[in-house]
Formats: C-alpha cells, sequence, structure tokens
C-alpha cells in the first residue's frame, strides 16, 4: 500500500471488526487515538487504572504479572489483529498486568465506557470479543499449567508449537514465522534459561525439526515437532 496506513485503514482491516460497516468502522476511528510504540515500551503498569482497551495492529505485546519478590512472568503474547487491557470489559478497575511491546508497535486506544456503549449496539460484536476473551483466559491458564507441571524442555517445546500456530504462515514445504524471539524473550516466557533455550533449538535444529535466525523461525516438520509435546 503506497499511501500512508490511516487509523481507519487499521481498523478497518482489523480482524474483530470485519463483519462492520463502513459507518460504524469510521465512529470506532473517531473515538479512538492511534500511537506509535518503540520496542520496550510499557503501555501499562499493574495497578494503574484499567479503563483503556487497545487494538493492536502492528507488532507484539508480552503481558506479564509480577511475582511478590518482583521477578515478572510472561503469561501471554499479543500479535497484530487482537486486542489487549480486556480486563477493563471484566469490571476490574485496576490491572493486575503488565503490557510491554517486545517490537514497534502501532496500537489504537479507545476508552473503556465508550467502547462498552458500542459493544451494547452491535450484539455480534459483543459476542465475538466475549469469545475472544473466554478463548484468551483459556490460553493464560493453560501456560500457567505449563509453567507449574513441565520441565523446561516441555515448556519450550509448547512454546514453539503455539507461538507457530498463533504467528505462522505455512509456504511451499515449511512453517515460517517472523520476527523470531530472542533466546532471552523465549526464556522469558518460558520460565528457562537463555543457555536452556539455546541448547533446544539447537537440538531441534540438528535434528532437522526447525531452522531459526534472529530474525526468522522455519518449523521444517511440524509433525515431528507435535509428536515431541508432552500428553
Amino acid at each position: 500500500m503506497a499511501q500512508t496506513k490511516t487509523k481507519l485503514w487499521y481498523l478497518e482491516n482489523f480482524n474483530l471488526f470485519k463483519e462492520l460497516d463502513m459507518k460504524k468502522v469510521q465512529e470506532l476511528s473517531h473515538n479512538s487515538t492511534m500511537s506509535h510504540s518503540r520496542k520496550n515500551q510499557v503501555i501499562f503498569f499493574p495497578e494503574t487504572n484499567s479503563d483503556t482497551i487497545y487494538f493492536l495492529k502492528e507488532g507484539k505485546v508480552k503481558i506479564s504479572r509480577l511475582s511478590d519478590e518482583g521477578e515478572s512472568v510472561t503469561i501471554q503474547v499479543v500479535g497484530a489483529g487482537e486486542i489487549f487491557g480486556e480486563s477493563a470489559l471484566m469490571g476490574q478497575d485496576k490491572h493486575e498486568n503488565m503490557a510491554e511491546t517486545m517490537e514497534p508497535a502501532v496500537i489504537c486506544a479507545i476508552n473503556k465506557a465508550e467502547f462498552m456503549d458500542f459493544l451494547d449496539r452491535n450484539p455480534k460484536l459483543n459476542r465475538a470479543v466475549n469469545q475472544l476473551i473466554g478463548f484468551r483466559i483459556r490460553k493464560i491458564e493453560a501456560h500457567i499449567e505449563d509453567l507449574v507441571f513441565r520441565d523446561s524442555r516441555e515448556r519450550i517445546l509448547l512454546f514453539l508449537e503455539r507461538y507457530v500456530e498463533s504467528f505462522g504462515r505455512f509456504l511451499t514445504d515449511l512453517w515460517e514465522v517472523r520476527p523470531f524471539l530472542t533466546h532471552q524473550q523465549i526464556g522469558e516466557i518460558t520460565a528457562t534459561s537463555r543457555q536452556t533455550v539455546n541448547q533446544v533449538l539447537n537440538d531441534l535444529k540438528r535434528e532437522g525439526i526447525i531452522d531459526f535466525t534472529r530474525r526468522h523461525l522455519w518449523v521444517k516438520d511440524r509433525d515431528r515437532l507435535k509428536k515431541l509435546l508432552p500428553r
């Protein structure tokens, strides 16, 4: 697309709003603000007011929870075309988690009250948002179970499969994800050391299951990867 991508263009092409007519998309555009965020920029902290809904247009955002000791545990990675900050729609006045960009991002934001009013007037979208929130909760619960019950290697394997499922695209004979995450970022998500991540990824590479660079992940044999997943 040659021209600059506008806020209206982003909303019109946002996954969740595909079924809305142009008049309703324009209403959302009028009531929202768009911003460009740099890598590692915090969007909200725990205990700050939960009064805004965010639409991620480009980039990735990690949702983390801080332990009592101040350690950060990543519980979710949000990709382009998804919303976050949805706890505001569930009656929470304060954020429990922290949201931080993992790469440069384009984010639209809308006031909670205005978005809830919009949902009330658009029942089909309301149902879709509720389904998305339910799916998001199940994913977070599954991830937390992994952190508690799986060993380091199993957590990394499960992460790779889910990461490809969420962000990958199928080419002629393999799956590609870009940009890939650093070993440090994968370690933060899977609660493992960077050295362990490096070892598991290189083992999979030697076995011909994956290949990777600093910017790309290729899953060359996804069936074999799935067979390695814990049951």
